[in-house]
């Protein structure tokens, strides 16, 4: 199915791939101040590679409201898988922010099927359209 023109498309807050690149960059610090002939070496390929898929990942992954459907694209080093879910299958949307997110400004968003299965969407930021889209909302608001 093709993606509309008028479709939102909404991208994963920065923190995303940043709250898993600031151990690694602690982790590749602290070995090359400890070490750095022997073990500075193995913690910068792992660090490298570590941040480098997340980054890939997270410029992939994107969650498309048409208005009929939320198209899920999430992204690997690979390539991108989708999914397509048409908003009539929706049978619960529930926002958690957790800890983090509340002060992060991200929530992950869980997406309940009539069938049982859950899709979720991570990293969203507060202030994005999905969260107000007018399906969704209205999911929302037939549940409570």
């Amino acid at each position: 199915m093709a993606i509309p023109e008028d479709a939102i498309v909404v991208r994963q807050s920065n923190w995303a791939y940043m709250l898993h690149t600031i151990p690694w960059l602690i982790l590749f610090g602290v070995s090359l101040s400890v070490d750095f002939f022997t073990f500075g070496i193995i913690p910068a390929v792992f660090a490298t590679w570590a941040i480098g898929s997340r980054y890939l990942s997270f410029r992939k992954t994107a969650y498309i409201l048409t208005d009929r459907h939320i198209i899920i694209q999430r992204g690997s080093m690979m390539g991108q898988d989708r999914s397509d879910l048409p908003f009539d299958d929706l049978d619960d949307v529930s926002v958690r922010p957790g800890r983090l997110g509340v002060f992060l400004g991200y929530t992950r968003v869980e997406l309940q099927l009539k069938d049982g299965q859950t899709a979720l969407l991570h990293y969203v930021p507060l202030a994005s359209p999905l969260l107000e889209h007018p399906p969704l909302v209205a999911v929302r608001k037939k549940v409570q």
